[in-house]
């Protein structure tokens, strides 16, 4: 109502502006004294004008609305294609726009717009999935097609299935990739190892032409053909490994004996032992081996010119580890008490005398070996083996004083008093003050009469003994005593059994004295 309102306002805004134009007009022609004749050609000029304006304005808006419902029509058109496309419902009209409106126009363009956008996007990916099927397509010499037209846009079902063919494709060139590659790798394997391998390779252009090609190119083609060519060439060489396998593991096997037994001989460090009993294809081979046999070689020329020597020294460790053999016997705790000492003490003595010999025997040796081969230097753990005796005397000595100071400490540290604290003296002494510690205590608060000694047992009795000379109280009657009592304070001699060898060596025993002056040494 508001607009048809001043729509007439306008009108008679228009009409009231002409009248007084005219008015005006004549006006100013009555002062001019102008003709009738001129007046009507110049009003007839301006209704001319005012005509042509009026006509010029309607026939622009009757092509504004024929365009408009021309526009309306095509994006209605094109709305309802991209829903039929997209599987969408058909476009309904709003009912508080009305038919062939601005609205309407302004409506559809809205939608048009939002649906080109979802449209661009499903077609993005469709392009993108179209472009993936075919590489894979390619690469696998698949026979693959699409059974809807690529340039229009696929359903939601159908864009779906070939989704998951495509996954299909992927996870089949995934499997034929790591079966390729593994199959490769192997037959290139066995290749740079086994001659007989390396030899038919050599003669098949075909298989030397699948070994050589790289599987991460993009040219290389994952067709079926392609996998079962290099499954059959893998059945193919798989035998010749295993028989060059099995030949090279028994060579390995027999000539690491050989090497071990001469690494024994010469008395090689461990540290110097390069090569593993086991052969290892991925570690070790024929190169590996042929370095071991000259390796054998060598110890064996080394051996057979330091035999001698060698020999010499492996009957001195042989008596030396003997050696060590009796006395970690001795170490036992109820050795001298179950064992018949007197042979291992003969077979310590025999040794003891057949060392030395040894060594004289074993430097006579060598300076003749080196007078005959001056450059051929005999070394055993980086030393001659004269020097390595002394070496490992030395370090058993020191062994044994490192052990003797161990049980020292261990006597000490069992022997020193520890007083026993009552609640009361440790509190007094968690909370003592410097000017309390400097203070001197009685000597009676310091000793400790209620602490038990630790026992004490006597190598050569097997006794228990006292730290302080024992007192006796003295018997009733005369003061002097008789031969009988004396007698009887004596104490008896060692039984055999319980004497060791540094007793037996020494003149006085300390068996024979009494108890009392024994505590004093």
């Amino acid at each position: 109502m508001s607009r048809r309102h001043s729509i007439v306002d306008a009108y008679s805004t228009v009409e009231t502006k002409i009248r007084d134009t005219m008015r005006e007009l004549s006006n100013l022609w009555d002062e001019v004294d102008m003709s009738e004749s001129m007046r009507l050609n110049r009003v007839d000029s301006a209704f001319t004008h005012i005509q042509l304006l009026c006509d010029d304005m309607l026939n622009g808006e009757k092509d504004m609305v024929q365009n408009l419902k021309i526009s309306i029509r095509e994006d209605m058109k094109s709305v309802e294609k991209m829903r039929n496309e997209l599987e969408m419902d058909s476009f309904q009209r709003p009912a508080d726009i009305k038919d062939g409106s601005i609205a309407l126009r302004r409506h559809l363009q809205a939608e048009v717009k939002q649906l080109e956008i979802e449209f661009q996007k499903r077609h993005e990916d469709q392009k993108n999935l179209i472009e993936k099927i075919c590489s894979l397509k390619k690469r696998l010499n698949s026979d693959f097609e699409f059974e809807y037209e690529i340039h229009a846009l696929f359903p939601i079902k159908a864009f779906q299935k070939y989704s998951d063919n495509c996954k299909e494709m992927e996870e089949l060139l995934s499997q034929r990739y790591r079966q390729i590659e593994q199959l490769q790798t192997e037959m290139r394997q066995w290749r740079s190892m086994a001659e007989n391998v390396s030899e038919y390779v050599r003669n098949d252009e075909d298989l030397r032409e699948l070994l050589d090609k790289n599987i991460d190119s993009e040219d290389f083609i994952f067709s079926e053909p392609v996998l079962d060519a290099l499954e059959a060439y893998h059945m193919d060489l798989k035998p010749l490994y295993i028989h060059w396998l099995e030949d090279i593991e028994f060579r390995w096997t027999e000539t690491h004996q050989q090497i071990e037994d001469l690494w024994e001989k010469c008395m090689v460090p461990a540290a110097e032992r390069h090569y593993s009993s086991v052969f290892e294809p991925s570690k070790n081979s024929e190169q590996i081996l042929a370095r071991m046999i000259d390796e054998c070689q060598r110890l064996e020329k080394k051996y057979a010119s330091c035999k001698t020597v060698f020999e010499l020294v492996e009957k001195w460790k042989a008596d030396w580890n003997e050696k060590l053999g009796i006395e970690e016997k001795r170490k036992q705790p109820d050795y001298y008490k179950k064992v018949n000492v007197l042979p291992d003490n003969k077979r310590e003595r025999e040794l003891l005398a057949h060392m030395p010999v040894l060594e004289r025997e074993i430097r006579a040796a060598y300076r003749k070996h080196m007078q005959e081969n001056e450059e051929d230097q005999i070394l055993i753990q980086g030393m001659e083996p004269l020097e390595y005796v002394k070496f490992v005397q030395e370090e058993h000595k020191r062994e044994l004083k490192f052990e003797l100071q161990l049980k020292k400490e261990e006597k000490t540290r069992l022997q020193s008093p520890t007083p026993s604290r009552t609640p009361r003296t440790q509190k007094r002494t968690m909370f003592r003050t410097p000017m309390s510690t400097t203070k001197m205590e009685p000597a009676a608060k310091k000793l400790n009469f209620d602490m038990d000694l630790p026992p004490c047992m006597s190598p050569a009795t097997s006794e228990m003994i006292s730290f302080i000379t024992p007192t006796r109280k003295p018997a009733a009657g005369p003061k002097t005593s008789s031969p009988k009592e004396t007698q009887s304070r004596t104490t008896t001699p060692m039984s055999k059994r319980a004497m060791t060898p540094s007793s037996m060596a020494s003149g006085g025993s300390s068996a024979k004295k009494p108890l009392s002056r024994r505590n004093f040494y």
